[in-house]
């Protein structure tokens, strides 16, 4: 953009595909006489002028501070070509945007290779993979291989199937979630015939086997899974390698020394071990979903289904042995829902299909109207269900029982998928939102429940918060996910693909800091890491973490705050990039997005 500009041009960085609505925003840095009034929608090969329109107000965002905020529409254009988006005022140009594409198939084609090739990157290898080949489980005498899985994030040479235990409501699906995505994805792209997929579909089915592969070596004999691998100390060394304190990450970082003496100890008989809600779940479910692809891994196909099964049937007798409040909540049961589904569609087991029942009768329950909101109820009460990385999870594990429910519970099933996304949709839209960034109800930590658009700084997992593009992401692939079940509203199908592509649009650049958070698409600040050190550097196909609430103000906005400006080593809040991000965009981007 010329240094004279007085506008940004807020775009998807990507582009969007020809027959979906295509907004953008001009983000007037001199309100008044200086404003943009229209734009201009530029060939960025051969400089003609194809589309023009007017600007129209876009309003404020409460606490956001965008009060010279305009949108355009050129929804009406949808000849495949490479744009540039020119605002103007008068005959004069103040503000352009980067270019970007219109074509179908869109993020398929321009995005997910890199997604892909992220992960492979972050596989373990060199002497961190070799140290785990030979590493002691706590309490025992044994000494497992247990190499393999992808690192967990920028700088986190640790391996997780979840963290976050002593919170109770906001354990991550983590490891688990990338072998799953990354097979289901595979399945989405076969099962919609088109040959460009081929390579992709390839690579997925890869890392999905790659990721069965280390779920079966963390299996325990006679119980669950190991939940984390850890790299402890600052150096993050192969000779200290060891199987992690499930309950390490929850305390990080609880005060000014990061001393991990405060850490609480894993007890018990099964204290290294990961419940339904701390990766137990979305691991069976991955290893079943392994045990139907048209290949074997390191292990057999039969293999994957044994320890599926195995886990399973321990998890069903001793999972409250694991929680660390013994009290199963709604994680437990979108996570225990997914496992039996898998199982049963891999197996034909009829006892799997009796676990899945129940767990979606409980599951169901718990959506209903409460006070003046709707919400997923995340206890026995009326605590609101907010998840830092996988919202959608409910919607997205019931629409995979729904397809082998009895056909007496579908319409049920459909009736409360129903409910919940257009409540996701009305309560995102019950304020001026014009960028569509999905709104949810939320529980402060003093009890309050509100509505809000990011995950709160002082919940029970505290002082941990950051960025939320898995979320978003998980949204948008249980919208995709669900448009299908309702060819028969097509008004709602319509709704639901805005609503995912608003939170696609998003990530890719259409924010107010006009920075795309899939690095290697698309321009911004998202490129650098860590107070623009070169240390960490960042990874093309990596999602970052996101945009947050202000420090000062739990309804404001912030992103990238540096050193500089916070005095605390904190820019990873913001900026590292981490598995469920890419996990849940991968997903989303392989779901088909044809009704508009």
């Amino acid at each position: 953009m010329p240094l004279a500009a007085q506008t940004r041009v807020l775009v998807d960085q990507v582009g969007y595909e020809p027959d979906t609505p295509k907004q953008a925003f001009l983000l007037n840095y001199r309100p008044g006489p200086a404003e943009a009034t229209s734009f201009r929608l530029v060939d960025s090969h051969t400089g003609e002028v194809v589309f023009s329109g007017k600007a129209a107000p876009a309003g404020s965002v409460d606490h956001w501070h965008l009060e010279a905020l305009s949108s355009v529409d050129f929804s009406e254009w949808k000849r495949p070509g490479s744009y540039i988006l020119q605002a103007m005022r008068g005959d004069r140009v103040v503000g352009a945007s980067a270019p970007f594409e219109v074509a179908p198939d869109l993020l398929e084609r321009d995005t997910l290779s890199n997604v892909i090739f992220y992960f492979k990157g972050q596989r373990s290898s060199g002497d961190l993979d070799r140290a785990d080949r030979h590493l002691r489980i706590p309490g025992t005498e044994r000494v497992e291989d247990l190499h393999g899985g992808w690192y967990d994030a920028t700088g986190d040479y640790g391996i997780h199937l979840s963290h976050q235990n002593l919170t109770s409501y906001f354990n991550p699906q983590q490891v688990p979630l990338v072998a799953w995505a990354s097979l289901a994805g595979y399945k989405e792209l076969t099962a919609r015939q088109n040959d460009n997929f081929s390579e992709e579909r390839r690579r997925m089915l890869d890392e999905g086997l790659f990721g069965a592969d280390f779920l079966v070596r963390m299996k325990q004999p006679s119980g669950s899974f190991l939940e984390s691998l850890s790299a402890p100390g600052k150096d993050k060394l192969a000779a200290d390698r060891e199987v992690g304190n499930p309950n390490w990450r929850t305390q990080l970082k609880k005060d000014a020394s990061d001393s991990t003496e405060q850490v609480q100890a894993a007890t018990g008989p099964y204290a290294y071990q990961a419940s339904f809600r701390a990766g137990g779940g979305v691991a069976i479910a991955a290893l079943a979903l392994a045990s139907t692809m048209p290949q074997d891994g390191d292990f057999t196909r039969k293999v994957y289904l044994q320890k599926a099964e195995e886990a399973f049937a321990f998890l069903a007798q001793n999972n409250r042995t694991l929680l660390n409040d013994g009290r199963e909540n709604i994680l437990d049961d979108y996570c225990a829902l997914l496992a039996a589904t898998e199982l049963y569609r891999a197996s034909n087991r009829p006892m799997y299909l009796q676990a899945a029942q129940t767990r979606a009768a409980s599951l169901m329950q718990r959506f209903g109207t409460y006070g003046s909101l709707k919400y997923w109820r995340a206890d026995a009460g009326t605590r609101p269900f907010f998840h830092p990385s996988d919202a959608g999870m409910p919607v997205v594990a019931l629409l995979a029982y729904s397809k082998i429910a009895p056909a007496a519970e579908q319409t049920e099933i459909k009736a409360v998928i129903h409910r919940s996304l257009a409540a996701e949709m009305e309560l995102t839209h019950a304020v001026n939102n014009p960028f569509g960034y999905a709104r949810q109800v939320i529980r402060m930590g003093d009890g309050t429940i509100r509505a809000a658009y990011f995950f709160p700084h002082d919940s029970e997992a505290a002082p941990w918060w950051q960025g939320e593009n898995a979320r978003i992401a998980s949204l948008a692939a249980a919208a995709r996910a669900a448009a299908p079940l309702f060819p028969d509203d097509p008004s709602f199908q319509k709704q639901l693909q805005g609503y995912a592509n608003d939170q696609l649009h998003w990530i890719l650049g259409r924010n107010p800091y006009d920075t795309s958070m899939l690095l290697g698409s698309g321009h911004g600040d998202a490129r650098y890491m860590f107070f623009r050190s070169w240390k960490y550097t960042g990874a093309p196909g990596a999602v970052v973490n996101g945009v947050t609430a202000a420090d000062d103000d739990r309804d404001g906005i912030a992103f990238n705050q540096g050193f500089a400006v916070t005095g605390k080593d904190e820019d990873w809040r913001w900026t590292e990039e981490w598995l469920p991000h890419a996990a849940w965009y991968m997903y989303a981007v392989c779901l088909p997005h044809n009704a508009q």
